[in-house]
């Protein structure tokens, strides 16, 4: 009942979109049901109590005090007790069979059993170290692959510097380039006049006569 309540408050919280076992048939549990777990099922529907166990069978009862004359309930009851002494009889045989031959059966079982656990812990040590020699592969990748990023990231750093650094020498090229096309234009601007002169003075002297200079 308690668990009942659990699912229903997870069913109330979580609202599935799918139907997980749309592909189980709905017959399923009916399949593997047995008559005494049907029977055990409608009981706990029911909320109903489980019976006790009847101890009937182990009972020697006499006769009613009103069939003490009664040859039948006396015979019934003698065969009651011959059922009841049969069965204890086998229960002795039974416990005679298990002193004899018991030990050696639960020896053998126990040697099946201790095989079984040598098996299973085997497997797991061979689990256990797949698991450390996967973990130890993990690492030594990480490890290596920390390194590498490291050597990269140092590569960068260092490209980075040496960009800036060419950056840096282009700005004061590209600086000097205008100081001297300042310088340049200055000297030209500077020789132009005089350039101008010499040469109307060089016209006049070498002009002939009756022919002004121009």
């Amino acid at each position: 009942e308690a668990a009942a309540k659990l699912i229903e408050e997870e069913v109330k919280r979580y609202h599935s979109s799918k139907n997980y076992l749309e592909h189980i048939p709905g017959d399923l549990h009916e399949r593997w049901e047995t008559p005494a777990m049907k029977a055990a099922f409608e009981r706990l529907d029911n909320r109903q109590p489980m019976e006790m166990l009847s101890m009937k069978r182990c009972e020697l009862p006499q006769p009613p005090p009103g069939q003490k004359h009664d040859v039948t309930a006396w015979l019934s009851a003698v065969s009651n007790s011959r059922s009841q002494l049969e069965h204890q009889a086998i229960r002795l045989s039974n416990l005679e069979l298990l002193k004899e031959h018991g030990v050696n059966s639960w020896t053998v079982h126990l040697q099946q059993l201790q095989k079984l656990s040598e098996g299973q812990q085997k497997h797991l040590q061979a689990l256990r170290q797949e698991i450390q020699d996967t973990n130890w592969a993990r690492k030594k990748e990480h490890t290596e692959a920390g390194q590498l990023l490291q050597t990269l990231e140092g590569q960068w750093l260092e490209l980075v510097g040496k960009n800036y650094s060419v950056e840096r020498a282009c700005g004061e090229l590209e600086i000097d380039v205008e100081r001297l096309e300042r310088m340049k234009q200055e000297r030209l601007s500077a020789a132009l006049p005089d350039s101008s002169t010499t040469t109307v003075q060089m016209a006049t002297e070498g002009a002939p006569p009756g022919v002004p200079g121009e």
